[in-house]
C-alpha cells in the first residue's frame, strides 16, 4: 500500500541518543531503514561482501577501498555533531577496530555501527576487543506490536489493521502485499513467490552467523511452523528423521538456544500446562505462516485448505494480541493448554511472581454470550482472578471483566506506542 510505513519507537532513540552504539539484529528487521530515515548522518559507509566500501555523503555515492573509507570515517567523526554510520560492520576486518578505538578518545562526533548478526555482538563485547567500553549495543527486532497496529490503523480500517499486524511486523513484506484482502488469502495466493524469499532470508541469517543451514535446523523451523512446540516431541521427530543422534530433549535444546540467539525462535511460558513449561514458536509470524503453507502444500501448487490456513493464522493473531496486552498492562504473557484436549486459554497474563492476573479468549469473529460464559468458567476453574474476551469483529457485550473490540484494541495500541517513545 502506497505510503504505508511502520513508525517505530526505535526511531526516536536513534535520533536522540548521543552514544556510540552498535545496532544489531538479524537481517530484514529494518535496521538500515531506521538508520537512513531517523539519523541525520554526514557519512554513510556500507561494507560489501567483496571487502570494498560504498561511501555516501553530500557529494554522492561511490566505491572506495576500505583503507581510504576508514580514513574518511575517522576524519569526519572528529568534528563536532557529525554522525557517521558503518553498515554491515561484521564484514569489516578487525584490523580497523584498533584505529576506531584510538580515535575514540578525540571524538566529538558520533559513530553508529550496524551489524546483521548476533555474532558481531560477541566479538565486539569480548574481553579482548578494542571496542569494549567504547560502543554500547542496541538490538533491533521485528517492529513492536503496538507500533505496528498504531501505524496500520492510520491507513486501514481497525479490523484490517489488527488482522495484518502479525505479518506487518516484518517490515520488508509491506510493499509486496495487498492490505485490502484477508491476510490468509493473500498469503495463500502469493505463497509460491514469498516462500523462496523467506527460505533465502533464513539462509542469509545462518550465513551471517557463519553457520550452515543444516537439515536439522531447517526441519526444526518447519516443525515449529506446524505447531510442534513440545521439546520432547520435537526431539523424537528429529531423531525419527535421522537428523539427531538421540531422541532425548537434550539433543535439541542447544539447537533451539542457537536459533533464539539468532532471532528466529522465541519461547512463551506455559502456565498450568501438564508436563511442559515452555511453548517454543517462531519469532516471526510471517516466517511461521509461509513455512506452514510450504509444508501443507508439499512445495507444489497443491492448495492448502482455506479453513485450515485461516485457523493457523488465528493462532498468530492470538499470540500477537497477547504481546500487545502484556505490554499495555505491564505484565508477562503466557499460554495455557488444557488437559484431555479441552482446548486452551489463548492469553494468560502473569505478574512478576508468576501469578495469574487475567486470562483472555481471542476470536477473529464475534463472541457470543454462551462462548463468553464458557471462557469465564474455564478461566475461573484454573484460579485466574479475571477474564476478558476479545473480538476483531465487534466489541463483545457479555459482561465479563474486560471486553475488547477492534476500536478498543486500536486505542490500546496507540496508547502503548506513545508510552514507549524515547
Amino acid at each position: 500500500m502506497k505510503g504505508l510505513e511502520i513508525i517505530r519507537w526505535e526511531c526516536n532513540y536513534l535520533r536522540k541518543s548521543n552514544d556510540w552504539i552498535l545496532v544489531y539484529g538479524r537481517r530484514k528487521t529494518g535496521k538500515t531503514w531506521l538508520l537512513r530515515r531517523c539519523v541525520k548522518w554526514i557519512l554513510y559507509i556500507t561494507v560489501t561482501r567483496g571487502g570494498n566500501c560504498i561511501v555516501e555523503d553530500n557529494t554522492g555515492r561511490r566505491f572506495m577501498d576500505c583503507d581510504e573509507a576508514m580514513n574518511k570515517v575517522l576524519e569526519t567523526v572528529k568534528r563536532r555533531k557529525n554522525i557517521v554510520i558503518i553498515d554491515e560492520f561484521q564484514r569489516l576486518p578487525e584490523k580497523y577496530w584498533d584505529l576506531i578505538s584510538l580515535d575514540s578518545q578525540e571524538r566529538r562526533g558520533r559513530l553508529i555501527l550496524c551489524g546483521s548478526s548476533i555474532g558481531i555482538l560477541k566479538r565486539i563485547f569480548n574481553r579482548g576487543s578494542p571496542l569494549l567500553g567504547i560502543v554500547s549495543g542496541f538490538y533491533i527486532d521485528l517492529a513492536s506490536v503496538s507500533d505496528t497496529i498504531a501505524s496500520l490503523a492510520e491507513k486501514l480500517p481497525p479490523r484490517q489493521a489488527l488482522l495484518w499486524a502479525p505479518i506487518a511486523r516484518d517490515p520488508w513484506i509491506i510493499p509486496h502485499i495487498d492490505f485490502t484482502r484477508e491476510p490468509w488469502l493473500e498469503l495463500m495466493d502469493k505463497s509460491q513467490i514469498l516462500i523462496p524469499v523467506v527460505q533465502g532470508l533464513v539462509g542469509e541469517v545462518f550465513l551471517e552467523e557463519e553457520r550452515q543451514l543444516t537439515r536439522v535446523y531447517e526441519a526444526l523451523l518447519r516443525l515449529l511452523a506446524l505447531r510442534v512446540w513440545n521439546i520432547k516431541l520435537i526431539a523424537h521427530r528429529l531423531y525419527s528423521l535421522g537428523l539427531t543422534s538421540s531422541p532425548q530433549p537434550s539433543s535439541v535444546t542447544g539447537l533451539l538456544h542457537v536459533m533464539e540467539k539468532m532471532g528466529l525462535v522465541t519461547r512463551l511460558p506455559l502456565w498450568k500446562t501438564r508436563y511442559s513449561r515452555i511453548y517454543y514458536m517462531h519469532n516471526s509470524p510471517l516466517l511461521a505462516m509461509l513455512l506452514y503453507l510450504d509444508e501443507e502444500t508439499g512445495g507444489s501448487e497443491w492448495e492448502a485448505s482455506l479453513e485450515a490456513v485461516r485457523t493457523r493464522y488465528s493462532i498468530e493473531v492470538q499470540f500477537t494480541l497477547g504481546r500487545l496486552l502484556a505490554e499495555y498492562h505491564g505484565l508477562r504473557q503466557a499460554y495455557t493448554i488444557l488437559p484431555r484436549d479441552e482446548g486452551d486459554i489463548d492469553v494468560v497474563l502473569l505478574d512478576r511472581r508468576g501469578n495469574p492476573v487475567i486470562g483472555y479468549e481471542v476470536k477473529i469473529g464475534p463472541v457470543t454470550r454462551n462462548e463468553a460464559l464458557r471462557t469465564v468458567e474455564n478461566i475461573s476453574r484454573l484460579g485466574i482472578p479475571r477474564a476478558g474476551v476479545i473480538s476483531l469483529t465487534e466489541k463483545p457485550e457479555t459482561g465479563v471483566s474486560e471486553e475488547y473490540g477492534p476500536m478498543e484494541l486500536i486505542k490500546v495500541a496507540v496508547e502503548t506506542s506513545r508510552r514507549r517513545e524515547y
